[in-house]
């Protein structure tokens, strides 16, 4: 926050008040386009934590120089009424191609351990963008796959063991299945 909040130009609208740790209390700012076209290395720069910069500016057109100029980030956040999402069809194409998540009249807090959410983006705001840092296939992203070829089965992890001893769902042949691995 004292990093963008030393830009001149930048105004804070809310500043976070003090919270103990390991909360954070939530800021938001507001940089004129100009300001931010100027000072493109410490504006647009990703800033993690319960904080908001907001850009205002004149013209729609002005925007997409703007987020082309965007590296790959975590989410985006678009707040328009119903009847301007058509109207912005073109910024929110060019955000989709820069974060893993956007937005519409929200905060990208929320994220939740559901199948369908997704919270990743393109490098540098990930190295691993097919996965996501939460939700319910997240795990995926800290494994690293091993193939234990013709191993016998006292060396294999119980979990890939013919009989299945720990009465797991496992994908045998394509078919999510707890039975034993029988012979072809």
């Amino acid at each position: 926050m004292e990093r963008l909040s030393a830009v001149p130009g930048v105004r804070t609208l809310v500043a976070a008040a003090p919270a103990p740790a390991p909360t954070a209390g939530a800021s938001v700012l507001s940089v004129p386009l100009d300001t931010m076209r100027t000072h493109p290395e410490a504006l647009l720069t990703e800033c993690f934590g319960p904080a908001s910069l907001v850009v205002e500016y004149e013209h729609e057109a002005d925007l997409a120089p703007l987020i082309e100029q965007l590296e790959g980030q975590l989410t985006a956040t678009i707040h328009a009424e119903d009847d301007e999402a058509a109207r912005l069809a073109v910024l929110a194409d060019l955000l989709s191609d820069r974060v893993g998540r956007l937005v519409w009249n929200g905060w990208p807090t929320g994220v939740a351990v559901t199948w369908a959410m997704h919270h990743g983006g393109p490098y540098p705001a990930t190295t691993a963008p097919q996965h996501t840092a939460v939700g319910a296939t997240a795990i995926r992203r800290f494994l690293r796959p091993v193939c234990h070829q013709s191993a016998p089965q006292d060396r294999l992890p119980p979990a890939l063991r013919d009989r299945n001893v720990l009465g797991i769902s496992r994908r045998i042949d394509g078919r999510v299945t707890t039975e034993d691995v029988r012979a072809a």
